[in-house]
């Protein structure tokens, strides 16, 4: 480690390492500082890939007790939730792998295994915890990007939930699930678990707090995905959690609902917190030394993911833009433009362009406004809605239930927004956002030609139809 470089980037998640790579291979200096000493983040750690893992394992037992609509008889299986471990630490141990060849045939670049803390504006001080070495370096340019953390829950007991360390985390996830599980959060990471646990044997129950399951996400694809899970679990919306107590044979929870405080107990073996994430805004990290500004919600930045401070920049999670590792991704990449760029650089990021995928069963997409949303800015528009089952994929694949819609601006034709729910959902939330990402109608959709059969046909025909 050398004690000055072109750029140090603190965090090597989505938010980072883009940045890193890219501007290492220019010929810059850089300096990348993650406490896991690889890439990848939460996310790879303990996040989107290891929990999709799981729910790829969860989607196959479903499938091989379908094997009857198929014209196929399966032997007896068991799931096993210790050999689904090993599959999903195989998937981590791949990518990391993967990711360590990225670093070492990067030239220019220097990953160390630690922490980083500003002095001040242009000065950090970085522990190499594999070296025992504490360093100050020099930088001409400064990327955050220390992700997000849960947010910790206050009522009495909450320590004794488990959260998604204790299913997903690389190596050391729980060996044994429970067999009944409480689940806190309905928004889309409690939705996934509770839906994949479901279905290899848990009984679950889904508590949230707010009236709706999935937030801010289009009414009529909450209705649908509400719908389905309130047909295998346990729904419970409009409570507030007081108190979580250890008995011996498992956890009492105890709460009232919010519209008339009528309370409320459960039971069951044992009881996940995934009422969502937050900023992680170390307090030892020095921002205020920096001069950056920040709050609760997360790093103050510009369309350019420039801080308060100009050298400084700062993306994913910690800004709180958006919770999303591909939306990480693309503010690193917007970052690294400005960077290289300087004043030429045009990209600026836009939070609504990015999609949220739900991947439960069945899945769903949100891109860009929904109606609501639409409505509070002051735009009119125009709904226009295709089911999911009259295609020939669905019917293939005996996924029937669900829609597309897109929500178009009335005045300009131009596609604000797309959703849906149903078989391949989240694929189709790719097309979603390069429609609502370029600006285009539903006239560009409908000249565009989906190979047949797959999902993808959903969105030309729903758009000649507008």
């Amino acid at each position: 480690m050398h004690d000055r470089y072109d750029l140090v980037v603190i965090g090597a998640g989505g938010g980072g390492y883009p940045a890193a790579l890219r501007i290492a291979r220019t010929g810059q200096s850089v300096l990348m500082v993650d406490e896991k000493g690889n890439l990848g983040g939460n996310c790879l750690y303990e996040g989107c890939v290891p929990s999709k893992a799981v729910r790829h394992a969860t989607q196959i037992w479903r499938e091989l007790n379908r094997a009857a609509i198929f014209g196929l008889q399966a032997e007896p299986l068991a799931a096993r939730w210790d050999q689904i471990r090993g599959y999903k630490d195989g998937v981590q141990s791949r990518r990391y792998a993967q990711h360590m060849e990225e670093i070492q045939s990067t030239e220019h670049l220097t990953m160390v295994r630690g922490r980083a803390r500003f002095l001040d504006a242009n000065r950090l001080v970085v522990e190499d915890w594999d070296r025992s070495e504490t360093v100050t370096v020099k930088a001409k340019t400064i990327l955050i990007a220390t992700g997000s953390q849960a947010i910790p829950l206050t009522f009495e007991g909450a320590e004794h939930t488990w959260d998604h360390h204790d299913l997903f985390q690389w190596q050391t996830s729980q060996t044994v699930l429970p067999k009944e599980l409480i689940v806190l959060g309905g928004g889309y990471i409690g939705v996934e678990v509770a839906s994949m646990l479901w279905d290899i044997g848990v009984r679950v129950t889904v508590i949230e707090m707010e009236s709706t399951i999935l937030g801010h996400m289009d009414p009529d694809l909450r209705a649908a995905v509400s719908d389905h899970l309130r047909q295998r679990i346990h729904l419970v919306t409009g409570v507030k959690i007081e108190k979580l107590e250890v008995k011996d044979q498992g956890v009492l929870l105890t709460g009232h609902r919010l519209d008339d405080g009528h309370a409320l107990v459960w039971t069951a073996d044992q009881v996940l917190a995934a009422v969502g994430r937050g900023p992680a805004i170390a307090e030892d990290l020095g921002l205020d030394a920096a001069g950056v500004a920040y709050n609760a919600r997360g790093i103050g930045v510009d369309g350019q993911m420039h801080t308060s401070v100009p050298h400084i920049y700062a993306a994913g999670d910690v800004t709180g833009l958006s919770m999303l590792f591909h939306a990480a991704v693309r503010m690193s990449e917007i970052a690294a433009d400005a960077i290289l760029l300087g004043d030429d650089a045009k990209e600026a990021f836009h939070p609504e362009e990015m999609a949220t995928t739900v991947f439960s069963r069945p899945e769903a997409f949100s891109v860009g406004l929904t109606r609501d949303q639409a409505s509070e800015r002051g735009i009119q528009v125009h709904e226009y809605v295709r089911e999911m089952g009259g295609e020939a994929w669905a019917q293939i694949a005996e996924e029937l239930d669900g829609f597309v819609k897109l929500v178009v601006h009335r005045q300009t034709g131009v596609i604000l927004g797309m959703h849906g729910v149903g078989v391949d959902a989240a694929q189709l939330s790719n097309v979603a956002h390069m429609m609502v990402r370029l600006g285009l109608k539903p006239a560009d959709l409908a000249h565009m030609t989906f190979a047949h059969p797959t999902q993808f046909e959903v969105l030309d025909r729903l758009a000649r139809s507008v």
